[in-house]
């Protein structure tokens, strides 16, 4: 008995071991999984002098200051559906059709946040309230709008001049559909709106794709979309894509189909929120005005380079593994809504108790 008792022991010693082991492991990737570069050692451009300069910011800033205790902790998600017909991206999805992304807004029913939804569509403004109908009304916005009266339209034939130059780098969608392109602007014109008009009251605002929570529109439950861990509140947060070259030019950008943070999503404050899409419209203008043009992603890594004529006022912190599939990263780090260390925990504590029954 005493033999069998010391066995039983040492394979339970053996066991714990192997626990602890992959549980110190799991705690190491999700501190890796979470590393920053460089870039996000940058000190934030981001100051009290900005209140007295512009008085739509002061305005922002006194209703998110003095009414600070009725300001929602939460994040309130803005997102978009205009209809430009098939998009050739390319890729594991191939074609992007309408069909595809009306199957991709049904994660919009499970999304336990403030909605405001912009379209000019009929048809989407139904979805969207049938979808979001086991939720308060007060949660969901549902705006129609015409195409042609929003800023990022109005730029349709600029852009399609701009496309159209002998010898203009050929990337389908991205420089040769100019409604595609100025469905990326209007991210940030949207956006913009939404904190000019206080359509919102929660602390933070994120701008979502319809398309970024498509690899897992066959769950079932409902989950709120929260802030990631570190997050810099005088920063805008996006997933980065590859590490920031500083010497490039915007054509090289352009040409070279150059990617350095997704612009499936972004978060941040308010305030800060509103000087960041002011200085990218600014950045849309300038780069049309040089006939050069294509996605967001290309104008915000242009902007950010500190040879570009136009800086930004603030900065932004990137969110990644520095692996290959990080375009959505920033997304499902608020999409678990508890802290990733714990949630690579929980292997290690599944391991152990399954000893302990």
């Amino acid at each position: 008995m005493d033999s069998n008792n010391k066995v039983l022991n040492r394979v339970i010693c053996c066991c714990l071991s192997v626990g602890l082991f992959y549980f110190l492991f799991c705690m190491y990737y999700a501190a890796k999984r979470l590393e920053v570069d460089d870039w996000n050692q940058r000190t934030s451009q981001f100051t009290a002098e900005m209140w007295v300069n512009d008085s739509e910011l002061k305005k922002i800033h006194e209703r998110m200051t003095k009414n600070a205790e009725s300001i929602s902790p939460e994040v309130t998600i803005i997102t978009a559906y205009f209809n430009i017909g098939t998009l050739n991206k390319g890729g594991p999805f191939g074609q992007y059709t309408p069909e595809k992304y009306i199957k991709w807004m049904s994660v919009f029913g499970r999304i336990d946040n403030p909605l405001i939804v912009f379209t000019d569509s009929l048809e989407v403004e139904q979805i969207f309230e049938d979808l979001r109908k086991h939720f308060p009304p007060e949660r969901t916005q549902i705006f129609v709008v015409e195409r042609q009266d929003l800023w990022a339209f109005s730029l349709a034939p600029e852009i399609k001049r701009v496309f159209s130059q002998p010898g203009y780098p050929d990337h389908d969608p991205n420089t040769v559909h100019e409604n595609y392109s100025c469905v990326m602007h209007a991210k940030f014109e949207l956006v913009n709106k939404v904190i000019r008009e206080k359509r919102f009251n929660t602390k933070y605002i994120a701008w979502l794709d319809i398309g970024l929570f498509r690899a897992v529109v066959d769950e079932k439950h409902i989950f709120p979309l929260k802030t990631p861990p570190r997050f810099d509140e005088m920063k805008v947060a996006y997933s980065g894509q590859t590490k920031f070259d500083p010497t490039l030019t915007p054509l090289e950008i352009i040409a070279g189909n150059k990617v350095w943070v997704g612009g499936a999503m972004f978060l941040g404050r308010p305030e800060i929120l509103y000087i960041y899409t002011q200085d990218y419209m600014r950045a849309v203008r300038k780069l049309l005005d040089k006939n050069l043009m294509s996605t967001d992603q290309q104008v915000i890594y242009i902007m950010y380079q500190p040879s570009f004529d136009l800086q930004p006022r603030v900065e932004i912190q990137t969110y990644t593994t520095h692996g290959e599939d990080d375009w959505f990263y920033l997304g499902y780090l608020l999409k678990d809504a508890w802290d990733i260390s714990l949630r690579a925990a929980q292997p290690a504590a599944r391991f152990m108790l399954s000893f302990m029954t």
